[in-house]
């Protein structure tokens, strides 16, 4: 399900989302990670619209989202065991990407993580078995939730190089962790778009 984006509560949440300065934080490619209005809000309106979708069928993972206009969004195809087994590996929810790529894309997961795992630990452990390399880090406020945000660098045995700006947060005992990638050389392009799309991410169910 989709709608055209007419409301200006995405808009407003994009526009302050901001940093929250950290202690240490890593300066080299800290501008691949743009925040806050990067985009007017007819840009929004004409480039984005709001999907919902409902992943499993369980009300309680209801999402909203922005997705650029012209791609194709889908709920992604998992095993049923992947559900009963949330608590040791990332669970998919949705993925889009541009008509017909295959070389960059957007995909949001979760994982049920104890409540004394902090997230920023839980994504140190998740780039390292995705075999990445922080290259910026910080940390945001998203609607009043605290985010960590990542920029990973990894490799494709077929697409060489990628850049992954990752987001995660929670909610209770679930993590979602949502991510815009692409090969390292359309990044550069895409950033503001990934952004965007990032921030907007908002789980609607009730728990």
């Amino acid at each position: 399900m989709k709608t055209k984006l007419t409301s200006l509560a995405i808009i407003g949440t994009i526009a302050l989302a901001h940093a929250i300065p950290s202690g240490s934080p890593q300066k080299a490619g800290q501008d691949q990670l743009p925040t806050g209005s990067l985009f007017s809000a007819e840009e929004l309106s004409k480039g984005f619209s709001s999907h919902q979708f409902t992943p499993f069928g369980d009300p309680k993972f209801s999402l909203e989202i922005l997705v650029p206009s012209g791609w194709e969004s889908h709920l992604s195809d998992f095993d049923p065991g992947q559900l009963r087994h949330d608590t040791e590996a990332p669970v998919p929810m949705i993925e889009f990407y541009p008509n017909g790529a295959d070389d960059l894309g957007v995909n949001v997961q979760y994982m049920r993580v104890p409540a004394e795992k902090a997230v920023s630990a839980f994504l140190d452990e998740y780039i390292k078995n995705a075999n990445g390399t922080v290259a910026a880090r910080q940390q945001l406020d998203l609607q009043g939730r605290k985010v960590e945000d990542v920029l990973m660098k990894s490799n494709d045995d077929s697409l060489g190089p990628m850049i992954n700006r990752v987001m995660a947060f929670r909610r209770g005992d679930i993590l979602f962790i949502s991510t815009a990638w692409s090969v390292e050389e359309k990044y550069e392009k895409y950033k503001k778009v990934f952004a965007t799309v990032l921030a907007s991410f908002n789980p609607t169910g009730q728990q």
